[in-house]
């Protein structure tokens, strides 16, 4: 219930933060990221058995997307990447049905302590056109942090 609230309201505000992009693409891309995040609750088409598929083939898109910016330093391009490959590889785990056997807590813990270190370091705003996808992503750690519980 609580982890239901949480994805929907990020995905709300990353609709809302959509106005930050500049470029069309990486509108698009949080978009689709935010509605991929909320998959999972749908009932009624039946889809959500394969929630986590599209959301783990949107957060590669998410990832490689800042591969072009030219604003970005390499340090946030393999944040991006790093973050698309750990939650494709969850999906997987979660496909294989061995997701218990990863403790997923340790993963939500560095990535929101690296987001961190990269917003407090931010003087210039450079990541500011993705933050719907940085929020998205953030609710996914907390929810993995949420684990431990």
């Amino acid at each position: 219930m609580i982890s239901s609230a949480i994805t929907i309201l990020s995905a709300g505000a990353a609709l809302f933060l959509t106005r930050y992009s500049r470029k069309p693409m990486t509108r698009y891309i949080t978009v689709f990221l935010a509605i991929s995040s909320v998959i999972y609750l749908e009932r009624f088409v039946g889809i959500a058995p394969y929630g986590f598929v599209i959301y783990a083939f949107a957060s590669i898109l998410a990832s490689v997307e800042p591969g072009n910016s030219l604003n970005l330093k390499v340090r946030h391009k393999t944040f991006f990447v790093a973050m698309g490959i750990v939650i494709v590889l969850l999906a997987t785990a979660q496909f294989l049905e061995f997701q218990q056997y990863i403790p997923v807590y340790v993963l939500g813990l560095l990535y929101c302590s690296v987001l961190t270190y990269f917003l407090i370091n931010d003087k210039k705003k450079k990541l500011r056109s993705r933050y719907g996808i940085l929020l998205i992503w953030t609710a996914t750690a907390i929810k993995w942090i949420a684990t431990i519980f």
